[in-house]
């Protein structure tokens, strides 16, 4: 069993965990897969042991690395990602509990969703927390359009909505990640759904531009997001947003 530091209480709300060896994973890119280590639960754990500050692991929260499904691209088998990482942390690897946050692709058919997520709440045997279907699109600029998200249109899709309502009926959570010009578009859909909470990833990747128009956008969008009640912002991997 894991030993973890003694020090300040923390929840690590976002953490991955891979093995690209077990589970190739070819939307992370050809580049990231020949550079990607293997890093599971014990990596995860030496690296907390070894963090400048002492922190006290209290629980964390795992979220998925699948990053998108375009149809005709490849297709990964997102509730074996569950299954893998129930096995990864188990009581006898890990001395915290924890909860997943998984993909499911919202904007196809609301029937095979809830299909969906019923298979990972079976997978994760009451560990499931909620979904994360990457929103990151930008018309003009390749560079902040994620590998297999097919368009940017998603936060309009009807179907995509019955999805996040859908989430709420189950009790279960929306992970937002998108680009700053979509965050305002994101204020006015889900303030429409206030019985499904929705976690803002990455401080809404406020370092996707450098300039003042940019940084305006993204202020714009957060200002617009904090008026919605049922959305919250968690602190997750500063250094890259």
């Amino acid at each position: 069993m894991l030993q973890w530091s003694i020090g300040m209480k923390v929840c690590d709300p976002h953490f991955h965990l891979w093995n690209i060896h077990e589970r190739p994973n070819p939307n992370l890119g050809e580049g990231v897969n020949k550079s990607l280590p293997v890093y599971e639960v014990g990596d995860y754990a030496r690296d907390m042991r070894n963090l400048p500050v002492p922190l006290n692991l209290t629980s964390g929260v795992h979220v998925e690395t699948v990053v998108g499904q375009m149809l005709g691209g490849f297709p990964l088998e997102t509730v074996e990602e569950t299954t893998w990482l129930c096995n990864q942390l188990s009581p006898s690897e890990a001395s915290f509990p924890f909860g997943i946050v998984g993909y499911v692709h919202l904007a196809r058919d609301t029937a095979e969703s809830e299909r969906m997520l019923v298979k990972h709440q079976e997978a994760a045997e009451g560990r499931f927390r909620g979904v994360r279907m990457i929103l990151n699109h930008h018309p003009d600029d390749p560079d902040l359009t994620w590998p297999q998200v097919e368009h940017g249109d998603f936060l309009q899709s009807s179907i995509f909505q019955e999805g996040i309502s859908l989430l709420g009926e189950k009790g279960l959570s929306f992970d937002l990640q998108c680009n700053p010009h979509q965050l305002e578009d994101s204020a006015i859909v889900f303030n429409k759904y206030p019985q499904t909470q929705v976690i803002l990833n990455h401080l809404g990747l406020m370092h996707d531009g450098e300039d003042e128009a940019h940084d305006q956008i993204w202020r714009n969008g957060m200002r617009a997001l904090a008026s919605v009640p049922n959305v919250y912002v968690k602190l997750s991997m500063l250094w890259f947003a």
